[in-house]
């Protein structure tokens, strides 16, 4: 395959992707709908974590995500309401590294757009 090809495809893989992202994350007017979350971690051994509650549509979600520093911001994903979130000790959400949970509220609206959670 020419260079141009290749760059031609991974060009359009990119795009999908972004695509793909964008699709899935839902759209939200900023703080006026639910808010993201930043992760704070006081122990310094949470490597990931489960979301699992409302989005901005007031649907059910969950997702893993990784948190390879003290503070992660999980952009893209909207949450209002009670939401449940458990801590692991891996950066898979694996059941075998469980590590704890908390439950948090996160407003419908507030002046910004990002509602911290701690471990």
């Amino acid at each position: 395959m020419s260079l141009i090809k290749k760059a031609a495809t991974a060009g359009g893989a990119v795009a999908l992707a972004f695509a793909g992202v964008l699709g899935s994350a839902g759209q939200s007017s900023a703080a006026s709908n639910g808010q993201q979350i930043r992760f704070h971690d006081t122990s310094g051994l949470v490597y990931s974590i489960r979301i699992e509650g409302y989005n901005q549509n007031g649907d059910v979600a969950s997702g893993c995500f990784a948190t390879p520093s003290k503070d992660t911001w999980i952009g893209g994903w909207w949450w209002k309401g009670e939401v449940t979130v458990t801590f692991y000790k891996n950066n898979s959400c694996s059941f075998a590294t469980y590590y704890g949970e908390t439950n948090a509220w996160v407003p419908t609206s507030q002046s910004g757009d990002w509602t911290t959670v701690s471990s």
